[in-house]
C-alpha cells in the first residue's frame, strides 16, 4: 500500500459528500467525518458538541483529538486490512470507529463514525467535571454536553459499521473512477503532447480534413482542421488562414490545392488510402502526396518535397545520355560500326521480319535445341547460303551468357536485309558500359557485368551487333549475313 499521491478532493466532490453525510446525520443522529491521513478534517457531520465546543478548542485535549485521529494510521502500517475497521476510545474518553479509504493502493483518506459510549461502559461523571475545572471549561455546560453524547449498543453499532463499510466502499468506487479518468485524461494529454510535437516538427507537408457531407451522406466538401508548419510554408498560408476553410473554395484558384481536394475525394470515394506524385508547374516542384484516413469522419494528406530528388533524377538521366553518346560514338569508330548501341525503341526498329516464336531458355540442356531451330530457320530463309559455324558460334556465346549471367532469358530469329538476326534477351543486371571499350578491344576480356569473353568473337563473325541494355533487360541482336565468306576456324 502507498502512501496518497492523490487527495481526496481532487477524485471527488467534497462538497457534494459533505452534503450527503449532512443528512445522514440528521436523518440516522450519526456523526460522519473524512479526515485526510494527515489529520486534516476533510467532511464533518453530526459532532458532539462535547467534542467541538471543548475538547477541539482546548490544546491540551485538541492534542488527544489528533492522536486518535491518527491512530488508524499506525493500524493499517500494522498490518490492518482495507477493508477492515477499527473501535477504539480516544484520549478524551469516547469511542469511535474507523475505516481507510484505500484507492487504487493509495490510502487517501480515514472515515469515522462515533463520539458515543457503549451501554456497558461505566462512566464517571465526577472525571469529566474534575476535567472542565483543570483546563477551565464552563462544567454545568460540558456536563449538559456529557449528558447528550449518545449511547450505543454493540448490536446497535454493528448495524452503524455495516452501514459504514457501504459508505467507504461507495466512496473508494467514487474515487476509483475518477482517478481512472483523470489517468485516462493525463494519458490523452501526453497523447496530444507527442502528437503535437510529431505533427508540427514533421518534415513531410501535413494536413488535417474533416469531411462535409449533405443531407444523403455524401461527400459535399473538405474542412481543414490542422496543417502543420511545413505545410504552411509550402502553401504560403499561416495555420489560423487556412483552418476552417473549405477546399472547394480553395483550390478554385490553386493547382496545388486543387490536387490534394480532388486526390483526398478520390480516396474517400473508394474508401482506400491513395498516392499520386504531383508536379507543381508553378514552382517547377515535385511533391509525392498520400491521402488515408485519421479518424472517424477524417482525413489526412501528407506531401512529401521530392523535387530535388528529381531534379538529381532528371540530371542524372541527361549525363547518362551524354555518357551513352559518347559510347555510341567511342564504340562505331573502333569497330567499324559493327557494334550498335540502340535504345528498345530504336532497337525494335531494327529488327525484321520474324522467322519463330519467341522461345525462352534457363539451362544448359535447352542449348542443343536451339542450335537446332536457329538453323532450321537458317536453312528455310536462306538454303545453302549460311555457314553453320559462323551462324551458331555467336548465338551460342550470346545464349550463354544469358545463362550465365541472368540464369536465362529468350531468344527469337527474324529476317533482317539479306542477313538472319537473332534476338537474345535476359532480365539481369544489364551491361556497364564502362566495360564495353575494354569488351571490344581486349581479346578474352571478361567480367560478371560484361557480355562475356565471346564479345570479340560475335563481332567477328557478325556483321553488326546490336545492344540495348539497362539493369533489368539486356537485348543483343546478332546479325549474320547470307552468302558471307566462311571465317577460318580450327
Amino acid at each position: 500500500m502507498g502512501s496518497a499521491e492523490h487527495g481526496l478532493a481532487s477524485l471527488i466532490d467534497l462538497d457534494r459528500v459533505q452534503r450527503m453525510c449532512e443528512g445522514l446525520s440528521s436523518a440516522f443522529d450519526i456523526g460522519l467525518a473524512v479526515l485526510d491521513p494527515a489529520g486534516a478534517v476533510l467532511i464533518a457531520s453530526g459532532w458532539q458538541d462535547i467534542c467541538t465546543r471543548f475538547h477541539r478548542r482546548h490544546e491540551e485535549t485538541l492534542r488527544g483529538c489528533h492522536e486518535s485521529d491518527l491512530r488508524i494510521n499506525q493500524r493499517l502500517l500494522d498490518g490492518l486490512g482495507e477493508s477492515e475497521h477499527y473501535a477504539y476510545k480516544c484520549a478524551n474518553g469516547l469511542w469511535d470507529v474507523a475505516f481507510p479509504l484505500i484507492v487504487a493502493g493509495e490510502h487517501i483518506a480515514n472515515i469515522f463514525t462515533g463520539q458515543f459510549f457503549f451501554d456497558d461502559d461505566e462512566i464517571d461523571p465526577s472525571s469529566f467535571a474534575e476535567r472542565a475545572r483543570r483546563l477551565g471549561f464552563d462544567e454545568q455546560a460540558y456536563l449538559r454536553a456529557v449528558a447528550r453524547v449518545p449511547v450505543l449498543s454493540h448490536e446497535r453499532l454493528e448495524k452503524r459499521i455495516g452501514f459504514l463499510a457501504d459508505f467507504v466502499g461507495m466512496l473508494g468506487e467514487m474515487g476509483l473512477s475518477a482517478l481512472l479518468r483523470n489517468q485516462k485524461h493525463e494519458e490523452l494529454k501526453e497523447s496530444e503532447k507527442r502528437y503535437r510535437r510529431l505533427f508540427d516538427n514533421a518534415t513531410e507537408g501535413l494536413i488535417v480534413f474533416r469531411i462535409l457531407r449533405d443531407a444523403s451522406g455524401d461527400v459535399q466538401d473538405l474542412k481543414v482542421i490542422d496543417l502543420n508548419p511545413t505545410q504552411s510554408a509550402r502553401t504560403h498560408m499561416t495555420r489560423e488562414q487556412m483552418i476552417g476553410r473549405r477546399m472547394s473554395e480553395c483550390a478554385e484558384t490553386d493547382e496545388r490545392l486543387r490536387a490534394y481536394f480532388d486526390l483526398v475525394e478520390g480516396a474517400i470515394a473508394s474508401g482506400q488510402s491513395a498516392r499520386r506524385e504531383l508536379r507543381v508547374r508553378a514552382e517547377d516542384a515535385h511533391e509525392l502526396l498520400t491521402a488515408y484516413p485519421a479518424g472517424r469522419n477524417r482525413w489526412a494528406l501528407s506531401a512529401v518535397d521530392v523535387t530535388e530528388v528529381r531534379r538529381a533524377e532528371q540530371a542524372l538521366r541527361r549525363q547518362e545520355k551524354d555518357i551513352r553518346r559518347a559510347y555510341v560514338n567511342v564504340l562505331d569508330a573502333v569497330t567499324g560500326g559493327k557494334l550498335v548501341l540502340l535504345t528498345e525503341e530504336s532497337l525494335a526498329d531494327e529488327l525484321g521480319q520474324p522467322l519463330s516464336d519467341v522461345v525462352p531458355i534457363s539451362s544448359p540442356a535447352q542449348l542443343a535445341e536451339a542450335r537446332r531451330l536457329v538453323v532450321d530457320v537458317a536453312q528455310r530463309r536462306y538454303p545453302g547460303r549460311m555457314h553453320r559455324a559462323d551462324l551458331l558460334t555467336p548465338v551460342c556465346e550470346a545464349l550463354d551468357n544469358a545463362l550465365k549471367h541472368a540464369r536465362g532469358g529468350t531468344y527469337q530469329v527474324f529476317a533482317g536485309d539479306g542477313c538472319l538476326q537473332v534476338a537474345i534477351t535476359d532480365e539481369g543486371p544489364g551491361i556497364d558500359f564502362r566495360t564495353l571499350p575494354r569488351a571490344t578491344l581486349v581479346r578474352g576480356f571478361s567480367t560478371a557485368a560484361s557480355l562475356g569473353t565471346g564479345f570479340t568473337l560475335m563481332l567477328q563473325l557478325c556483321e553488326r551487333v546490336l545492344l540495348c541494355t539497362r539493369p533489368g533487360r539486356t537485348e543483343v541482336v546478332l546479325e549474320v549475313a547470307a552468302d558471307r565468306k566462311p571465317a577460318l576456324h580450327g
